[in-house]
């Protein structure tokens, strides 16, 4: 069912006209679910773990990006922009997301990506194909600062188009609130269904910290609505943009842009002690798959995935699982009422990569070294033949290891050849 506007709104009626909206999600409010086999797997005494299933929120792309984008599309529509321009590492989520949003609009808005180097994985290569399925203009950076340059540069040149920040999130401090604003609705979302008893208060929250946005958004909701609970934010991104200080200033530059517009709602102030910032889980560096995201990831699959019908990934949600796990591990919380917000989509890209049929020489060339350095996928290594390939569960699939999918018809050297080269490329920190 799809909102007819914000809770934020209802509960604010001065808002509505003040700050620029548009609806972009269809199931929502996003369902609770509880994680029994999880449950059993940690022995929890009477504690609870649910999920929060964003994963679905639109049925093309799901996720945390689409309650932002309500706010700061509503805005880029409002201005009669003829674009958006945005940036991110390679193999960014919220690029994805952006240019699927773009793509969708009726009319059609222009996406421009700057995009920098991250980790090369499967999920990259996936990723890169998409932007240009969905329409998007691909540019590469040399590194993180160099690419942000180029990505203000084209703003000053191209005023027509509207600037997003990465992530839709402020920028040390610079930048629109207005994608936090859909997650102090989602948190005054979360309060109804504490309400209608779909799940009892959580004494915790758990939910990925890249660029921050997503969490102040949520700190900032719950204390403004009273809740006792504590968002447990899990850096990872580096600490220049995932820090304690980054949520704090960003959940008050946003409650300090809404009492501006309504001067009914309390003037309340987030503070460090109102949170707590995890920071153990990132690994080496942004992106970088480790041992206990992936070790997260596959718990969650083969206990609650499979039959639910959602996934995590190793850079976001499966650290922030992690994360939760070890909190469950410890006797102390095996009495917590826990909650697992799922920032991840979950939707079937599949169908829309195969229809690319792998086509990297469509994207600029500068990207064609992503896919001619490092196969991920056994199908490459294997010069898997169409017929087959074309057939095979695994091929173009958000897995990147064969054996999880399915049974291989290639006789044994042949898949013995394409597991010892996976293997050289999958690395995975040891943490």
């Amino acid at each position: 069912m799809k909102q007819e506007e914000p809770i934020l709104f209802q509960k604010y009626p001065n808002l509505k006209n003040k700050i620029p909206w548009i609806p972009l999600l269809t199931n929502v409010p996003t369902p609770i679910e509880r994680l029994t086999e999880l449950e059993n797997e940690f022995d929890l005494d009477s504690g609870k773990l649910y999920i929060k299933r964003e994963d679905k929120n639109n049925p093309i792309y799901g996720g945390n990006k689409l309650r932002k984008f309500e706010f700061i599309f509503g805005k880029v529509l409002k201005k009669k922009k003829k674009g958006v321009v945005t940036n991110g590492g390679i193999g960014t989520n919220h690029g994805l997301a952006c240019a699927i949003v773009c793509h969708e609009l009726n009319p059609p808005l222009k996406c421009h990506l700057y995009l920098f180097h991250q980790p090369l994985t499967w999920h990259v290569q996936r990723t890169l194909l998409l932007y240009d399925y969905f329409g998007a203009r691909l540019h590469l950076g040399k590194g993180m600062i160099g690419t942000f340059v180029k990505f203000i540069f084209f703003k000053l040149l191209h005023p027509k188009y509207f600037l997003m920040f990465p992530g839709g999130s402020p920028l040390f401090g610079i930048g629109t609130s207005l994608g936090t604003f859909g997650f102090v609705n989602a948190a005054f979302e979360l309060k109804n269904q504490i309400d209608q008893a779909i799940i009892p208060e959580p004494d915790t929250i758990f939910v990925a910290g890249g660029t921050i946005g997503t969490a102040a958004g949520l700190v900032a909701g719950c204390k403004l609505l009273g809740l006792k609970l504590k968002v447990h934010v899990v850096a990872v991104s580096t600490s220049l943009t995932a820090n304690p200080s980054a949520v704090k200033r960003t959940a008050n530059k946003a409650l300090k842009y809404l009492r501006k517009k309504d001067n009914s709602i309390p003037n309340i102030k987030i503070i460090e002690d109102d949170f707590v910032f995890i920071t153990d889980y990132l690994g080496s560096g942004y992106g970088i798959k480790t041992l206990r995201s992936q070790n997260a990831v596959d718990k969650v699959v083969e206990l609650e995935g499979k039959k639910k019908d959602f996934k995590l990934e190793t850079t976001y949600t499966g650290k922030a699982m992690a994360a939760c796990l070890d909190y469950l591990k410890k006797q102390e919380n095996k009495n917590k009422t826990v909650l697992f917000w799922n920032t991840y989509n979950s939707n079937d890209l599949d169908k829309y990569l195969k229809e690319t049929n792998f086509d990297y020489k469509k994207l600029p060339e500068k990207f064609h070294r992503f896919y001619e350095e490092t196969k991920f996928q056994c199908w490459q290594i294997t010069n898997c033949p169409d017929d087959i390939k074309k057939n095979c569960p695994a091929y173009l699939n958000h897995e990147y290891r064969f054996w999880k999918i399915t049974d291989c018809v290639l006789d044994e050297k042949n898949q013995r050849k394409a597991f010892e080269e996976l293997e050289k490329v999958i690395k995975l920190d040891d943490t």
